[in-house]
Order: C-alpha cells, then structure tokens, then sequence
C-alpha cells in the first residue's frame, strides 16, 4: 500500500485516473481494503477529500461499513464539509445523505453545486446526484434552473432527474416532445417551457 500518499493510492486501488473518469470508479477493492484495516482505507480518504478528490468522497458510501462505523464516517465528511467544492461537495454530501443525514440539508448542499458557475461537467454529476433525493420544491425548483442551462447536458440530466421525481423511468431523450424542446436549437424559451412543463408534473411532497 501507498502510506500516505493519496494520488498513489487512488490509482493502486482505482487504475487509471482516465479510465475512472471514463467508466466510473470501481469500489471492490477498496471495500476489500476496509474489511481488512478500516483505519488504514479512512486516513487515506479524508487525505483525498482533503484534497478535493470526489472519488474519495463518493468512496466514503460505498466500504459496506458495519453500523458502529458509520459514526466515524460521517464525522470525517463533516469535518471535510467546509473546504470541498464543485464535484467533491456533492459527493460528500450525496454521501452524507446515504449515510443518513439530513435530505434537506444535503440536497441543499448538491443544488448549490448545480446553479454554481463551476464547469457543466461538475454541474451534470450534481444534477444527476439531485435524483436521489426525495424532491422537494426547492429542489425541483434547483433541477428546472438545470433544464433552462446554456449547457445541454446539464439541461439533459436535469430533465432526466424531474422525469425521476414524476414517477417515469424513461430517458428524456424518449420522449420526443420534450427532448425537442431542450436541444440546443430549442432556445431559452423553450428549455423555460419545458423546465415548467417538467417541474409541474412532480406530485407535491405528501
């Protein structure tokens, strides 16, 4: 093992940073890892959430830790909570929430990162990390901002999320009424209308 050094460890247990960015990371060995010396795997995360990595972030719900773990996990993100930003913050978070803290908080925290300035990359992962999220009107309210975006695939995956919310499995790209009106050619007006369109078919929260 890399002691120490989170950019080695990353690629020992995760490969390539390319290939992760390009397929998604893989979790099993770093699971395997935490079965064997939890300590170990936890001071190398929050060195990599320390230094903004989301990987480590995302990583931090995904070790199958033992219930009397969790505690130790959670006040690691919290501590790490202030300084991330863009795609680290909404790991975190999404994380923090798998592990059981407050929904309106987090999905605040990943709302923030969608209507942030940061690059559309960071903000389509946000978006698609809002849809497991129980909505709530602001958030609704945060994924029709993402449909009337410059960027097409932050409009894409945030129609994909309030399509989510509504109840239908299908791609926006399915349905070709509404995947004619986010397209680039589409214009402001009509990714409005269809951010309208899509944030009014979201039942109300019970």
């Amino acid at each position: 093992m890399s002691d120490g050094d989170w950019a080695a460890y990353r690629q020992e247990v995760f490969g390539e940073p390319y290939l992760v960015w390009h397929d998604g990371p893989d979790f099993d060995e770093i699971a395997r890892r935490f079965a064997d010396d939890p300590e170990a795997v936890l001071a190398l995360l929050e060195q990599g959430i320390a230094e903004n990595d989301p990987v480590a972030a995302q990583a931090c719900r995904e070790l199958g830790a033992a219930a009397e773990q969790v505690p130790t996990i959670v006040a690691l993100l919290e501590q790490a909570r202030p300084a991330t930003y863009g795609a680290a913050r909404t790991e975190v978070a999404a994380s923090l929430h798998a592990l059981g803290a407050s929904a309106e908080e987090m999905g605040a925290e990943v709302a923030a990162v969608l209507r942030s300035p940061d690059h559309w990359g960071v903000r389509l992962d946000a978006a698609r990390r809002l849809a497991d999220f129980a909505p709530t009107p602001a958030l609704v309210a945060a994924a029709a901002d993402g449909v009337r975006a410059e960027a097409y695939l932050v409009r894409y995956h945030s129609a994909n999320t309030l399509l989510r919310w509504a109840g239908r499995r299908v791609d926006i790209s399915e349905d070709d009424e509404l995947f004619g009106l986010i397209v680039d050619d589409g214009g402001p007006g009509r990714w409005a209308e269809a951010a309208e369109r899509l944030a009014a078919a979201v039942p109300p929260p019970v």
